[in-house]
């Protein structure tokens, strides 16, 4: 991982991984949040920030 290369966030690629086909090219296979995390890593920890907050509000309504 680089300096400026945000942190990985698991739950947050696999839903990525769920929502988006992988993207073939010959015998290769590359998955949304790999190529969401190396291509432009700015937009994808704009993309966990949004997906955490959406999970925190998840959880905020099962509580009420």
């Amino acid at each position: 991982m680089c300096a400026n290369q945000p942190e990985r966030n698991e739950a947050h690629d696999e839903m990525l991984d769920e929502c988006y086909e992988p993207y073939k090219m010959g015998i290769y296979t590359f998955y949304a949040s790999d190529i969401l995390y190396d291509c432009d890593p700015i937009a994808y920890a704009q993309s966990v920030s949004e997906y955490e907050d959406w999970q925190q509000r998840e959880a905020k309504e099962e509580d009420e």
